[in-house]
């Protein structure tokens, strides 16, 4: 238990999850769900790792964080997923959120697992505590009847399946994609439960229930999609396809997926809010400009075990540098580390030494899954040290796939 100023901060009991639910949507400006539609936060949270701050006996901040596993370059790291962080508007600027993440990132570091991550909602706030941008999403928007691929169709067997059917089919798919791609985590049955396959009319905002497509090569699942449709009519059809999500484990997959979704009659509008910056999509089509994309932030990662979590991937070459890091917020942190690369092996441990390579906790975070450039942070004044050191890093942290994180958590 912690004070902070005249607040309580601490893990809550079991009879006090519905009223940290109900709390956590308020904060979000929402309104509970009717019972039978509400998401249950203990099918996907453990209950030990759900922290709230109290004003005497009113509950007026959430914290949590979620057990994942996340796809690093060349591994998989343990991960506390931060997330439901709230604070009540009637109790900011007093030190709420400050002590909540406090407990909260001393309770992953006691767990053993050497990174957090999240999504912000205003990244401002969590530099402070030491996360900084390690992946894009892309939203892409596209008028299909303006699409048109390049080449033969890959030789593949699509087919629509029922909800109970994707249920045993699609985590296979996901997992083969996950294994290779930084930034995914896994996904419990829980998870899959509670967000993959959840679908209450109260959320779909106008679309249909989901639907189920999945991909075939040689009687072997290798990709799927979910979508939803949304009717709309105006002299001709104009209507809307909402890509939920759409993994290929291969490239004849992504190119049979992508067909089927620009080539549903009727619905001209595909809109898909977080496809990966690397997609091959526009690659596939005669003008790509079609292809209408935006990118922003989505995984932010925070690195609390320096030493086990620069161990724990891989590099694209091999070489040795110090880095001198700062961590403002974890002091005991700070200091130089030795990483040496030798193909895909990797070691970092702490020594006495001048660092060849100068950068902010935050900034580590920012090139941890190889999405972002150390040459590009140190034009920004983000990374210092000699030019040699700086390309030597950038080709080191490169990866061959860029990060994504293709759902909020």
């Amino acid at each position: 238990m912690s004070p902070t100023r005249d607040l309580t901060i601490r893990t809550i009991a079991a009879a006090e999850v519905d009223l940290f639910q109900r709390q956590l949507t308020r904060a979000f400006g929402g309104d509970p769900l009717p019972e039978a539609d509400e998401f249950r936060l203990l099918e996907v949270l453990d209950l030990d790792r759900m922290i709230a701050g109290f004003d005497g006996d009113q509950l007026v901040g959430t914290c949590a964080a979620f057990t994942l596993d996340l796809t690093v370059p060349g591994g998989i790291l343990p991960m506390g997923g931060t997330t439901v962080v709230s604070v009540q508007p009637t109790h900011r600027r007093r030190g709420l959120l400050r002590g909540m993440m406090s407990a909260h990132i001393k309770d992953i570091r006691d767990r053993g697992e050497p990174l957090a991550g999240l999504w912000c909602s205003e990244s401002s706030i969590y530099q402070q505590f030491g996360y900084g941008a390690a992946a894009e999403l892309c939203e892409m928007k596209a008028d299909s009847r303006r699409i048109h691929f390049v080449g033969e169709p890959a030789d593949r067997n699509l087919r629509t399946i029922e909800p109970d059917e994707a249920c045993k089919v699609l985590p296979e798919v996901y997992d083969r994609v996950r294994q290779g791609r930084p930034g995914m985590f896994t996904r419990s049955a829980g998870w899959w439960k509670s967000t993959t396959f959840r679908d209450v009319e109260s959320e779909r905002e106008g679309y249909s229930a989901k639907r189920f497509v999945i991909c075939s090569g040689e009687e072997v699942v290798d990709g799927y999609v979910i979508y939803q449709q949304q009717e709309k009519w105006d002299e001709f059809p104009e209507g809307n396809i909402r890509v939920i999500e759409l993994f290929a484990a291969t490239a004849e997959a992504s190119d049979a997926l992508w067909r089927f979704i620009m080539d549903i009659d009727l619905f001209p509008k595909v809109n898909f809010w977080n496809m990966a910056v690397d997609d091959e999509l526009p690659w596939r089509v005669t003008e790509p400009r079609r292809v209408e994309r935006r990118f922003q932030d989505s995984l932010w990662l925070r690195v609390l075990d320096i030493p086990r979590a620069l161990s724990g991937r891989a590099y694209s070459e091999s070489g040795r540098c110090v880095l001198g890091i700062h961590d403002p917020y974890l002091p005991e942190n700070s200091g130089s580390y030795e990483l040496i690369a030798d193909g895909k092996a990797a070691q970092c441990r702490r020594i006495q030494a001048d660092p060849d390579v100068r950068l902010e906790i935050d900034a580590l975070g920012t090139l941890f899954l190889g999405g972002h450039r150390a040459t590009t942070l140190a034009r920004a004044g983000r990374i210092a040290g000699t030019p040699a050191a700086i390309e030597s890093l950038d080709r080191m942290f490169a990866w061959s796939l860029l990060p994504w994180c293709p759902e909020v958590f």
